[in-house]
C-alpha cells in the first residue's frame, strides 16, 4: 500500500482522534486527497502520507543537516537505555500514543520496535524533520503541527511522549483522556556534560545546567508526578562524534574558536543524563 493511501486509511479510521487547528471543529471526512473538517477547512495529504497542520508558515533553526545528524546518532543508540526506561511507564501499548516534538521519527520507531502497539502520532513544529520521518519509518502516523494550534482532539489519547521538547500543559490536560499518561524527558545536569566543557571552554558560566525550574512546573501541574533518573555513558566513533556536534543546540551557543576545538579534538564517550517526569490525568 502507498504512504499516501495508508494515511488516507489511518485518518478515516480515526477522524475522532483529530480536530482542525482553525476552528476546533471535527474533522468530517477524507475527499480525495484532504482532509475536511466540518466549516470546510481542508488539508492535503502529502504523497509521504503526511499532514502540514501549520495555518501559517514558522521559521526554526533544526535543518536537514542537523536532523539527518540526529537520524544518525540515534540508529547508532544514543537514546536506547532511555527510551527503553520511557516504555516500562508506557501502560497501554496498545492505545493511543502521540510523540510532541518527534523530530524525525527515531524515538517513537524504537519504542514501536519495543513493542509498542495501537495508534502512533508523530508530530513536529519542523516540515524537514516530518519529511524524514515519513521517508524512513512507515508504523506512525506523522504531521507537520504545532501544539499551540493543536490538530488533536480532546480526551483522545492515552500516552503523550515529551522528549526533549517545550511544554504546553493545557494543551497536554486537554489532550490526555482520564487515566492518561504524560512521560517527560529533561536533560538532568550532567547531560552531554563532555561536550557542553568542550563547546563552553571558554565561557564557564554556561558549563553547568540546572533542571529545577522545569521539574518544578513539571510538579505543579502533576502534584503527584514521579521522577526516574536515568543516566549513562555512550561511546562514540569519530562519526558519532561528528553527528552529535552537528545535532546538539550546544553548538548553536558556542563561540568559533570553541566549535573549531570541539571538531579538532574528539571525544570518545558522552554521558546522557535526563529526567523522566511521569504524570497522571486523574481517572
Amino acid at each position: 500500500m502507498k504512504k499516501i493511501e495508508k494515511a488516507k486509511k489511518f485518518l478515516k479510521e480515526n477522524l475522532d482522534l483529530f480536530q482542525c487547528p482553525i476552528c476546533q471543529e471535527p474533522f468530517q471526512s477524507v475527499d480525495g486527497n484532504s482532509l475536511v473538517c466540518e466549516e470546510g477547512h481542508n488539508f492535503n495529504i502529502s504523497k509521504k502520507g503526511t499532514v502540514h497542520f501549520l495555518t501559517k508558515g514558522v521559521s526554526n533553526e533544526y535543518d536537514t543537516e542537523m536532523l539527518s545528524s540526529r537520524f544518525r546518532i540515534a540508529q547508532a543508540g544514543l537514546f536506547n537505555i532511555m527510551l527503553d526506561e520511557i516504555m516500562e511507564h508506557i501502560e497501554e501499548k496498545n492505545g493511543t500514543t502521540i510523540d510532541i516534538g518527534s523530530g524525525e521519527g527515531s524515538q517513537l520507531d524504537y519504542l514501536s520496535s519495543l513493542g509498542l502497539e495501537g495508534k502512533q502520532i508523530g508530530f513536529d513544529i519542523s516540515k524537514d524533520a516530518i519529511a524524514l520521518a515519513g521517508s524512513h519509518f512507515t508504523d506512525a502516523f506523522w504531521c507537520v503541527a504545532d501544539l499551540a494550534h493543536s490538530p488533536f482532539a480532546s480526551k483522545q489519547t492515552d500516552t503523550l511522549l515529551n522528549i526533549f521538547s517545550p511544554s504546553n500543559y493545557q494543551e497536554f490536560k486537554r489532550m490526555l483522556r482520564p487515566n492518561g499518561t504524560l512521560l517527560k524527558i529533561v536533560p538532568d545536569k550532567d547531560y552531554l556534560i563532555e561536550l557542553r566543557n568542550v563547546l563552553y571552554r571558554d565561557r564557564e558560566e554556561k558549563q553547568s545546567y540546572s533542571n529545577e525550574l522545569v521539574v518544578a512546573k513539571f510538579q505543579e501541574h502533576f502534584p503527584e508526578s514521579q521522577i526516574y533518573t536515568i543516566r549513562y555513558t555512550f561511546p562514540l566513533t569519530l562519526e558519532n562524534y561528528q553527528d552529535l556536534v552537528k545535532m546538539t543546540p550546544l553548538s548553536w551557543g558556542a563561540s568559533e574558536e570553541a566549535l573549531k576545538y570541539a571538531v579538532a579534538h574528539p571525544l570518545k564517550e558522552i554521558t546522557i543524563h535526563v529526567c523522566l517526569l511521569v504524570g497522571k490525568m486523574p481517572g
